[in-house]
């Protein structure tokens, strides 16, 4: 295997352990009919600093255990799996911003009677983690293409 696609596991893994948990968190509490706004944007940071934190941590690790192969550059085939990702992980966005422009909408009328509190700080959270949520499946889209491009070629 090498040090990119041992990369690419790490972010799969990283991103499932970490943005699994905030997604299922924020799913359980709407599904209560509630936002707890210091929670979300609470959960929201620390998601993110873990990522970076797991990520860049296993990054050095591999680079350390591979030195050599950490610091060539990504030959032709490495780089064609890279760009090969791009169609599908910007289809899955581009599904993801669709189905949330096209559910805005419903979401003003439905939510002040599903939720408690302030319905427009409601609507924000759920609209940006929707986006969020394209940004997470795109990246496990495009990780997840070009692993399967590594093993596939193997």
């Amino acid at each position: 295997m090498t040090f990119r696609e041992k990369v690419l596991w790490v972010s799969v893994i990283a991103v499932l352990a970490v943005w699994g948990p905030y997604f299922l968190g924020l799913a359980a509490t709407l599904s209560e009919g509630r936002i707890d706004v210091a929670a979300s944007f609470g959960g929201f940071l620390r998601s993110v600093v873990l990522i970076v934190m797991i990520e860049v941590a296993a990054t050095v690790a591999l680079a350390i255990a591979s030195p050599r192969e950490a610091n060539m550059a990504a030959d032709i085939r490495e780089r064609e799996f890279a760009i090969s990702a791009y169609r599908p992980a910007y289809f899955v966005l581009s599904v993801v911003v669709a189905v949330t422009m096209l559910g805005t909408p419903a979401l003003v009328h439905v939510a002040p009677a599903l939720l408690v509190g302030d319905p427009a700080m409601s609507i924000a959270i759920v609209i940006g983690n929707a986006m969020l949520l394209g940004l997470v499946l795109s990246t496990l889209t495009s990780d997840i293409w070009q692993i399967v491009r590594y093993r596939r070629s193997a």
